[in-house]
């Protein structure tokens, strides 16, 4: 005989019955991102719920001059019900500028009160010809920085090298040798990719954060 499961008991192969509670009280419900500020609202039967925010990336400036990624913060927030509701703050990327100028730092990703990250800084922010430095985060059960971005470099014949900072979920964008073109989208929060070598162009925006909820019962 195989073991039956019901709503109220547990029927075993010898045909004892288990009789006490057999609900689920501690799954998994649900996972929502904001990759744009907005208001979380808790699904039906949540208890707590587990919340991961990276704020957004900082600019950059031309001669690979990149920027730094977003902090990370998670924690885990219990004693919560149905419908609870909180506004999330997303954190956009800080905006590219030119050769040596000081990139934009990136904005404040957070969960409420419950727990925030920084943005990071553009290029130049710290020191001529530099890259940015990561954000920070506080309020969390974990609370770490991103990364930094690089600082000046010349020849190498248009090279794209200037890597920003990567954040918790990854790289970011990358930049095609000799054309400037950016490939693909980057991870949350990664810092810009500066401006390639032997060119005084502009830099890029960073990456944008991000918030993610889990809910559990």
């Amino acid at each position: 005989m195989a073991v039956t499961l019901s709503g109220t008991s547990i029927t075993f192969n010898d045909n004892s019955v288990q009789t006490s509670d057999t609900s689920d009280s501690g799954g998994f419900i649900s996972m929502t991102s904001f990759a744009a500020s907005g208001t979380y609202t808790a699904p039906t039967g949540t208890t707590r719920v587990f919340v991961k925010c990276t704020g957004g990336g900082g600019g950059s400036a031309g001669y690979l001059e990149s920027g730094g990624a977003g902090g990370y913060t998670e924690k885990m927030i219990t004693g919560l019900h149905s419908g609870w509701t909180v506004y999330v703050t997303v954190g956009g990327g800080g905006g590219g500028v030119g050769y040596y100028g000081g990139g934009g730092v990136g904005g404040t990703s957070s969960f409420g009160a419950y727990c925030s990250a920084t943005g990071g800084t553009g290029a130049n922010n710290h020191w001529t010809h530099t890259g940015g430095h990561s954000g920070g985060a506080s309020g969390g059960d974990l609370n770490i920085a991103g990364g930094s971005g690089c600082g000046h470099g010349n020849h190498h014949g248009y090279a794209g090298l200037g890597k920003g900072g990567s954040s918790y979920w990854g790289m970011g964008r990358g930049q095609r040798h000799s054309s400037s073109d950016i490939m693909g989208n980057g991870a949350p929060g990664a810092g810009a990719p500066g401006g390639v070598t032997d060119s005084g162009g502009t830099g890029y925006s960073g990456n944008d954060g991000i918030v993610v909820v889990y809910a559990f019962r």
